[in-house]
């Protein structure tokens, strides 16, 4: 349904602004568009808050659940016909935080046509019927990882991390790299920019949990609990607990 929507939308800028500063494009309001008269034609009453639109109720009576949705993650990369990008939505109950402990189901799914990454809270993550493990990798050496530089210039810790590392990519699609980390095909996802915002990384950190993973803050401990889609946070996403701490121990040494 999204990925439809985006592949028949135009890419270009639309004049407004979204929630987080950035410049709406035509196909980021077209999908936020379907995401909501999808679940308009659901019976069921839902907050929803989007990276594109304001926070509003769907459904009549009293909320039930909190859905907060990307509707084009990676918009940049979709935007210049790069190929990862994804619609990203987790589910939480009404009153919580925006922690990926806090999730209670999850997708992510590839642009435009892929099969998606689902993980219901406690039941495992799945892609195309089939659950999903992190690759277990626990040495940095042995580790391909996925760095975000955008708007970043990695300082002397962070790009000593890139070198010992057996590999390095740049996605520019936090859903995507965080699913990636899930599935076994990456072993680390870092995002030291504090740049950010829940929409891109709820449903992907809910994925790397249940499928084995590590998701911690660059300290080493929980993800913030946040309140709002303004609010930005560095992470790192691993195959495993001794893969997070190589991590964390080597970004404490000086500037990330």
């Amino acid at each position: 349904m999204v990925a439809k929507a985006v592949e028949a939308s135009g890419r270009f800028d639309l004049g407004r602004i979204n929630r987080k500063g950035d410049a709406v494009k035509s196909f980021d309001a077209t999908a936020d568009g379907a995401v909501v008269a999808w679940l308009e034609a659901q019976s069921c009453t839902l907050i929803v808050e989007s990276e594109e639109s304001a926070c509003r109720i769907i459904g009549t009576g009293r909320p039930t659940a909190r859905l907060v949705a990307d509707p084009v993650d990676g918009s940049d990369n979709w935007a210049r016909a790069l190929p990862l990008s994804a619609f990203s939505a987790a589910v939480l109950p009404v009153e919580a935080c925006l922690t990926p402990s806090e999730v209670r189901a999850a997708l992510v799914g590839p642009l435009p046509h892929a099969a998606p990454y689902l993980v219901e809270c406690g039941r495992g993550a799945h892609r195309d019927g089939r659950q999903i493990r992190t690759s277990g990798v626990a040495e940095l050496s042995d580790a391909l990882l996925s760095v975000e530089l955008n708007h970043h210039a990695p300082g002397p810790s962070l790009a000593g991390i890139m070198a010992k590392a057996r590999g390095v990519r740049c996605y520019g699609c936090a859903a995507r790299a965080l699913a990636l980390v899930a599935a076994g095909a990456i072993d680390a996802h870092i995002d030291v920019r504090g740049r950010l915002t829940a929409e891109s990384y709820l449903a992907g950190s809910a994925l790397v949990l249940e499928a084995g993973g590590a998701v911690v803050g660059l300290d080493g401990a929980q993800l913030p609990a946040v309140q709002s889609l303004a609010e930005r946070v560095g992470l790192i996403a691993a195959a495993s607990q001794d893969l997070a701490a190589c991590i964390v121990e080597a970004l404490a040494r000086g500037e990330v």
